[in-house]
């Protein structure tokens, strides 16, 4: 099949050439000149679009943080961040120490709305393992001590936004 190389489907004298030919004063169809318009508008736009202001605002993604938590079926167990967080403190009680203390230090961690773009993506993604080590260093846990911290933090799951909520007053601790 042989090709034929064509303007781009956003240039617009393209566009303009089509429109010419089936406007009715040019002995075209009404009904097809407000269609194709509809297209036009759709394909080729009326100019460049601005970036939506949470775009802008939006920190870029970071590849080299890690594998995270799966944190598909958190809102099956709860029905909000808040409920989430909650039952991560409740089961604070069933634990032994560190993890309890841990735990508990989410009790002060409140749910965001989408007006802050990074809170809100964090609470509805998975805590990274890299965090989740970090907390065990901090937290002087022996390395089999962080392999349970982890297990823990799967069976919550605890999301990006607590883990970062906890290394903030381990720090502040530290201080």
């Amino acid at each position: 099949m042989a090709r034929t190389l064509t303007p781009s489907p956003t240039d617009r004298s393209m566009w303009r050439r089509l429109l010419r030919h089936v406007h009715p004063d040019q002995g075209g169809d009404h009904d097809l000149f407000i269609w194709t318009n509809s297209i036009m508008e759709l394909v080729a736009g009326d100019g460049l679009e601005p970036l939506p202001r949470e775009a802008k605002r939006d920190p870029p993604r970071h590849p080299s943080t890690g594998e995270r938590l799966d944190y598909m079926e958190a809102f099956n167990r709860a029905d909000s961040f808040d409920g989430l967080t909650r039952a991560a403190v409740m089961y604070a009680e069933e634990l032994p120490e560190p993890y309890a203390s841990l735990l508990r230090m989410l009790r002060d961690c409140q749910e965001v709305g989408p007006d802050d773009i990074a809170l809100h993506r964090q609470q509805n993604q998975g805590a990274t393992y890299r965090t989740l080590a970090a907390i065990g260093h901090r937290a002087k846990m022996s390395g089999e001590e962080r392999t349970r911290w982890y297990r823990i933090c799967e069976g919550i799951p605890l999301s990006q936004r607590h883990a970062g909520h906890i290394m903030a007053k381990l720090q502040e601790r530290a201080a």
